[in-house]
């Protein structure tokens, strides 16, 4: 055979090989659809809530006039998960700011010589 011939086999068997490939990550993200249409859904909900932040203090406010011992439970709770919220950005944090300069470094153009 000759080279072309062979570059030609090559690449449509890696074609065949891609196309095969997408099929398997397309089965294995539609099991995943549910839990992305949620997370889409919740992700819309905090943008519509903190665009809208009278809505929650309005919320919290009859929450807690109207069952107050319901909103000393949770209250505790909510504090618990922002404490550890906290606590889990601040140990991410670095690690994200150290990968920062390092996509800075690889856009700068080419020293001249």
């Amino acid at each position: 055979m000759s080279a072309l011939a062979d570059v030609l086999e090559r690449r449509a068997r890696l074609v065949a090989e891609a196309e095969t490939q997408r099929r398997a990550l397309a089965e294995g993200l539609a099991g995943c659809r549910s839990v992305l249409v949620v997370a889409d859904r919740g992700i819309a909900w905090a943008a519509w809530l903190r665009a809208r932040p009278y809505v929650v203090v309005a919320l919290v406010t009859a929450i807690a006039v109207l069952r107050p011992r319901f909103a000393l439970a949770w209250s505790a709770r909510l504090l618990t998960l922002w404490r550890v919220g906290r606590l889990v950005y601040d140990a991410i944090k670095p690690l994200a700011s150290g990968l920062a300069p390092l996509e800075k470094k690889s856009r700068l153009p080419a020293p001249k010589v």
